[in-house]
């Protein structure tokens, strides 16, 4: 698979909800895992020319379906899939994997997870078909646990991300919008579908965003527990760094109660 994507490029709950008790399958490897990032230029979507892929450096070795974590890109990160891909690795995990900075297994409860990481790049505001096909691409081509499907991003990636979960909850496992909510959670029932379907959410803001005000993260947590969802809607609010809620996020070092926002999504599966 490796190989063949590097030549591509040079050429407990009622049904639905989240549940927190799967086990995992063992990696069955002796060595330790790292991660592996490669740039794939290649049709998605529409609009959707290319993208970042990272996994566990010992995918080809097993046989195994993996969480799947699809990061979502901000404006500025626009691009045509192939010159342009290296603005992806401006932000998010992708920058991270670039770094050698993401881990290649985390443990959670007593149990080992490796994660498959994929950043597309979309060549202008991604709507909810473009994203779902995006998902749909990354279960046709890549082993991916359906149960385990995480959804994030950053500014107009979290306000996409927030868009699909309030429209297809039950996709997903969890989601960590960063700096952007749905515009139209006020006038939509995007709100009370996550409540409803017991998706978890982690959201992260600046206090002081010059771009989307922290009122919004703020109301659309509230709005969503105002609907008591079992698993209650969760916000970190930075009090500086303004547009930039994701830097700090993403960052595998940075815990609450014991978790990095990655340890945080694979807790749950439906």
């Amino acid at each position: 698979m490796l190989f063949c994507a590097l030549v591509f490029f040079l050429s407990g709950c009622k049904k639905g909800d989240v549940q927190t008790e799967s086990p995992a399958e063992p990696i069955n490897s002796t060595l330790p895992v790292t991660t592996i990032l490669l740039p794939i230029t290649a049709p998605v979507a529409v609009g959707v020319n290319g993208y970042y892929i990272s996994m566990p450096s010992n995918y080809d070795q097993t046989t195994e379906k993996y969480p799947l974590l699809i990061y979502i890109p901000g404006a500025g990160q626009f691009g045509n899939g192939s010159f342009d891909l290296p603005l992806l690795l401006k932000a998010g995990p992708a920058e991270l994997a670039d770094e050698k900075r993401f881990p290649g297994a985390f443990s959670v409860n007593g149990e080992t997870f490796s994660l498959l990481v994929f950043t597309p790049q979309f060549n202008g505001a991604p709507g909810i078909s473009v994203i779902n096909d995006c998902i749909e691409f990354v279960k046709n081509t890549y082993r991916v646990d359906s149960s385990r499907i995480y959804l994030s991003g950053l500014s107009m990636g979290s306000v996409a991300a927030c868009d699909l979960a309030g429209v297809l909850p039950g996709k997903l496992a969890a989601i960590v919008p960063m700096a952007g909510v749905s515009y139209d959670y006020e006038s939509t029932n995007k709100c009370r579908q996550i409540a409803e379907s017991n998706l978890p959410v982690w959201a992260f803001h600046s206090e002081d965003d010059p771009q989307i005000n922290v009122t919004m993260a703020k109301a659309f947590t509230s709005k969503i527990n105002s609907f008591r969802p079992d698993i209650p809607a969760k916000l970190t609010v930075w009090p500086n760094g303004g547009h930039d809620a994701w830097t700090r996020a993403i960052e595998p070092m940075y815990k609450e109660n014991g978790m990095n926002i990655y340890e945080w999504m694979l807790q749950y599966h439906r």
